[in-house]
């Protein structure tokens, strides 16, 4: 057990290490040209949808310039929070400076730049909503997400085509512990149990005691708050 769990101490830290050493840290608040690479037509008027949560730019404020309102929306397909600039050119800003939040001035919604590792195991870099305070040891944070679903035609002439579309998937919660990278929250509780070996009775007994069904937001709230106690 000992032997495990230091392997997987280790793995994270080298994974944090990773991500320090392969991010280009700049001060460069916003990127004139942000490399996305669109594997579709944006030409194409028959798509449906849009790849942002809020179409519309609102104003928002960024944390490393406090001083100046920032017109913002969050693309969930490319993970990019692009900024519309006085030329109307799409820009976006640097997600890879440290600590850097983005708060929408409209609904107080506040999204986090943060290293983590994806459903495929991969590490990368993207945005994050605060579930709980991002002051607690252990974090609860929640990822949005949309993906681009190509054209389908017909298969039969009692068929219709189908066309391209974005779509918005289920969002996704993570969980951050002492390593500050983020990963994604198990679905089963003997999975979570296993996230904090030395207190595993003691989150046991509170999920039984208190029925929690790790499917509910509130549930999680009132799990992740208990095991901060701890």
């Amino acid at each position: 057990m000992k032997s495990t769990q230091l392997f997987t101490t280790l793995f994270l830290f080298a994974i944090t290490f990773s991500f320090s050493q392969d991010l280009i840290q700049t001060q460069t608040l916003v990127e004139s040209n942000f490399g996305l690479i669109y594997s579709f037509d944006r030409s194409d008027k028959t798509i449906q949808g849009t790849p942002y949560i809020i179409d519309d730019f609102t104003p928002a404020r960024v944390s490393a310039d406090q001083n100046k309102i920032f017109n913002l929306r969050y693309n969930a397909v490319s993970d990019q929070m692009e900024v519309q600039s006085d030329k109307n050119t799409i820009q976006a800003i640097n997600r890879n400076i440290e600590g850097v939040t983005i708060t929408f001035l409209k609904d107080n919604k506040t999204y986090q730049s943060l290293n983590y590792i994806n459903e495929d195991g991969i590490a990368e870099r993207g945005y994050f909503i605060h579930v709980n305070s991002p002051d607690s040891k252990v974090n609860l944070l929640l990822k949005e997400s949309k993906k681009f679903i190509e054209r389908q035609p017909a298969k039969s002439s009692y068929q219709e085509t189908k066309p391209a579309r974005f779509k918005k998937v289920d969002d996704v919660y993570y969980i951050i512990l002492k390593n500050k990278t983020a990963q994604i929250l198990p679905e089963k509780k003997k999975d979570i149990l296993k996230l904090f070996p030395e207190n595993s009775d003691k989150v046991a007994s509170f999920i039984k005691s208190n029925k929690i069904k790790v499917s509910k937001r509130e549930h999680l709230i009132k799990l992740v708050n208990y095991i901060n106690t701890l």
